[in-house]
């Protein structure tokens, strides 16, 4: 039978549990965060669960001098997994949506979406339309993802970008196109020709923004970028220029080599004739630029200060994005999940396809 304290110490606890359901049932979404987000909920759980600090304590041990404490904590993720991930239909396929830690957007809703719960696509819901994210850049390890990292896509345009004709329609072979480039940087390959030829056959790697991606298009005799790309959303071109990825950019003081100015003084010279001769190459040349956009892409496998300084020159004209070739591969890789959770049937689809 149970003692008089631990009978008074239930009552404490239902009482007090049931004031606070009740109070946080009556404040208004918006007050929440001011509510709980001080770290009291942490505090809570910790309560129930106290978190593992002994180093001399065997995992084992710490579960069952803690069993029922930590069976509750399971009981409550389970009980979060399963209420608040809500399962949905697009295109005859199950999929859940799931809220998600990061919101970013006063007048929007950050969720993930996917084939499981708390899983998948990182999705935005702002203004009565639903957007699809791909990433945008390398994320170094323990380093905060944030809304500059990500692109977000409009869902009819996010389709259209999966199912264009440059994306090979086997997943598995999309894979491999991935791996292809990884294995020209773990090789070291600095014939800047191969680059120039991977990027030709495979657009859909910059994010499946372009449709195609010409070479060498002159502009006039004295502007000739490596690329222009042709984007999906308006047939407008943007510019692509690249430098081979072991191309040094900086100088042992952490300042710019003057290979780096070169390169960057060259696209903002692309850039401004693009911009201001654009009604002479769409006449002359059938070339249309519309608010063009460039992307140098260089540098790989560069230490933290070397990439922040690159983020900085680069927040010094947002119409010019410094790509380096990690986040190529990232790009490339967020590109090959992004056709997976969108591409109609995803894995049905290439099981069932004719070779």
């Amino acid at each position: 039978m149970p003692s008089k304290k631990k009978i008074q110490n239930k009552r404490t606890v239902d009482r007090l549990l049931t004031q606070a359901a009740y109070d946080i049932t009556q404040t208004p979404d918006p007050e929440i965060p001011a509510l709980l987000g001080d770290g009291i909920l942490d505090r809570f759980l910790r309560a129930i669960g106290p978190v593992k600090e002994d180093k001399n304590q065997s995992i084992y041990d710490y579960l069952l001098h803690n069993k029922n404490r930590l069976a509750l904590l399971a009981s409550l993720r389970d009980a979060i997994t399963n209420n608040y991930s809500i399962e949905g239909t697009v295109r005859d396929m199950r999929c859940y949506v799931s809220p998600t830690v990061q919101q970013w957007f006063d007048n929007g809703v950050m969720f993930v979406q996917g084939g499981e719960r708390f899983g998948g696509l990182i999705g935005l819901y702002q203004d009565g339309a639903v957007k699809f994210a791909i990433t945008q850049r390398y994320i170094a390890g323990g380093e905060n993802i944030g809304p500059d990292d990500l692109l977000f896509i409009d869902a009819k345009e996010a389709e259209t970008r999966a199912n264009q004709r440059s994306i090979p329609r086997s997943l598995s072979e999309l894979s491999k196109r991935v791996e292809q480039l990884e294995c020209l940087l773990t090789q070291q390959e600095i014939d800047e020709g191969k680059y120039q030829d991977y990027l030709q056959v495979n657009p859909w790697c910059f994010g499946a923004e372009y449709e195609a991606i010409e070479s060498h298009l002159a502009l006039d005799d004295a502007n000739i970028p490596d690329f222009t790309g042709v984007r999906v959303r308006d047939k407008a071109r943007d510019i692509i220029e690249i430098k081979q990825p072991f191309l040094p950019l900086f100088k042992s003081s952490g300042e710019f080599r003057a290979e780096f100015h070169a390169a960057y003084d060259q696209v903002e010279r692309y850039l401004d004739f693009a911009r201001t001769n654009a009604d002479y190459l769409q006449r002359q040349k059938g070339l249309y630029f519309d608010n063009p956009r460039c992307h140098l892409l260089a540098g790989y496998n560069l230490s933290a200060d070397q990439l922040r300084a690159l983020r900085r020159k680069g927040r010094a004209n947002p119409a010019i994005t410094i790509v380096t070739y990690n986040d190529l591969v990232t790009m490339a890789k967020s590109t090959v999940r992004f056709v997976r959770m969108l591409k109609a049937g995803d894995e049905q689809a290439e099981v069932n396809a004719p070779e």
